[in-house]
């Protein structure tokens, strides 16, 4: 609209001052002939409108010739009376004046249609950057930038006047001059393609991966003009890759950590019982070293046949066996098999109106009983453990928030606290909360953690109140665990 009006001004313009023009011709031959008495004086005034014409209109500028040769004749023989030697001459210079309009015309009318050309040219170029999913840049030989697609203009929320005949260095380095090891000044001097992986550091640890390939454009005599550049952004294939080579990690550590939890169990088994034998058989001896010795004992293999068993369940890909189950009476039966230390303060908020949903009850017992024991070790020399259930009917779940007052977990290591294997403590193998977020999304649940270092960490688990069935294969992809097949002898 606004170039429409741009246009139609222009036009107004164009016409006034070619009329204008036309107009002092007029003018001038009337005072020439009336006034002077000569038919040559001022002729090479008609030269202006005619050029304005060319320019403007093109061929069509003959018609104006015509005009002002009609004119010139017209009003010599009238005024100067008529003799033929001077209209020949007029006739002559009127020829004159069209035959200067048509070529002005014509061209410019090829110009006008080679601009138009390269306009069109230039347009679908790019039109055609635009349609590339990559960012593309053009450089000349000093390292400017001449074009840029949309892609780079979206990604950094600038304009194009903004990268447009800016440097490279300056606008990609803050540089003030070439960098010594530019791929560019490269392709200029062999005209050979050159292609190269880069990595970028943003904020904080995030990094961006590109693929940039630099490839010369030559001019007919095979000079390199320019280079375009294609930057494709590898950041999500690299962490795909990632996380195909890690789950293939996980797959054979967990072949591996399956057969020997297997192999532990028996020894293991063996060593409890002896433990039970020797501890009854020594019970009315006054040994106190003996039998803390045997307590010890005892309560070490316990603990590793918790992790045997955390390396079973995690390396088991179970569909869960939904059952009504009250979320309350769960957290209140696992409140009751652990023994919390006194300077701990337990305060639940377990909402009474809290309705039945469907889940595995093996699962979600784990999922809160590994969380109020990561709370609890938090809190090494006490605190407070808060535990918050609530319905949300209009979405169709329930809450459990599990909150503590301990020591809390470092900003960098959030995201990397449901990671199998990724443990801060002393003791454990990391599976306890891996275990977790894998049982919550076997239910098509959620679960959340913020934390602030000196002032605690919250865990916030969101559970469907009808959990969508999720398939054995699916849920060995969305959990991002491994499936491995054993006796449960």
């Amino acid at each position: 609209m606004l170039a429409n009006r741009r246009n139609a001004k222009l036009e107004k313009q164009k016409i006034i001052a070619l009329n204008a023009a036309i107009l002092a011709c007029i003018l001038l031959d009337g005072f020439a002939t009336y006034i002077v008495g000569k038919e040559t004086v001022y002729t090479h005034f008609f030269y202006i409108p005619l050029i304005l014409a060319g320019l403007w209109y093109y061929r069509k500028a003959v018609y104006t010739a015509i005009f002002l040769g009609a004119l010139h004749i017209l009003s010599v023989s009238f005024f100067l009376g008529f003799d033929a030697l001077t209209f020949l001459e007029c006739t002559q210079r009127a020829v004159m004046f069209i035959v200067v309009a048509y070529v002005i015309g014509f061209v410019s009318e090829k110009r006008a249609k080679a601009e138009e050309e390269v306009t069109t040219e230039r347009d679908r170029s790019q039109q055609i950057l635009g349609t590339i999913g990559e960012t593309v840049y053009i450089f000349d030989r000093d390292l400017t930038i001449t074009e840029v697609n949309r892609p780079h203009l979206k990604t950094f929320d600038v304009d194009r006047a903004e990268v447009i005949d800016k440097k490279c260095y300056e606008l990609f380095f803050g540089r003030k001059e070439r960098c010594r090891d530019c791929l560019i000044n490269d392709v200029f001097k062999n005209g050979v393609c050159v292609r190269v992986e880069r990595m970028v550091p943003l904020s904080g640890d995030v990094k961006k991966y590109f693929d940039v390939m630099y490839c010369p454009l030559m001019d007919r005599e095979g000079n390199v003009t320019e280079v375009i550049c294609d930057v494709r952004d590898l950041t999500e294939r690299k962490a795909m890759e990632e996380k195909l080579a890690r789950s293939e990690r996980l797959a054979t550590i967990g072949q591996f950590s399956a057969g020997m939890a297997h192999e532990l169990r028996q020894p293991l088994g063996v060593i409890n019982n002896s433990v039970y034998f020797i501890a009854n058989k020594l019970k009315d001896i006054a040994q106190e070293k003996v039998r803390k010795h045997l307590v010890i004992l005892e309560k070490e293999v316990k603990h590793a046949n918790s992790l045997i068993l955390d390396l079973l369940d995690f390396a088991r890909v179970d569909v869960p066996d939904f059952k009504e189950c009250n979320v309350n009476q769960m957290i209140e039966e696992v409140l009751y098999s652990f023994n919390i230390a006194p300077n701990i303060s337990v305060k639940t908020e377990l909402e009474e109106t809290l309705p039945l949903i469907r889940c595995d009850y093996y699962q979600i017992q784990r999922v809160c009983s590994n969380l109020i024991s990561n709370a609890v070790s938090a809190m090494p020399k006490g605190g407070s453990l808060e535990i918050v259930t609530e319905e949300y009917k209009d979405e169709g779940f329930i809450e459990v928030r599990i909150a503590d007052t301990g020591e809390g977990i470092q900003k960098e290591l959030i995201q990397k606290a449901f990671e199998p294997f990724f443990t801060t403590k002393a003791r454990g193998i990391g599976l306890g909360l891996s275990l977790c977020r894998k049982y919550v999304k076997a239910h098509s649940g959620t679960i959340d953690v913020e934390s602030e270092i000196g002032k605690g960490t919250s865990f916030t688990v969101k559970l469907p109140l009808n959990p969508v069935l999720v398939k054995k294969e699916a849920l060995a992809e969305i959990t991002g665990t491994w499936n491995v097949e054993f006796n449960q002898d």
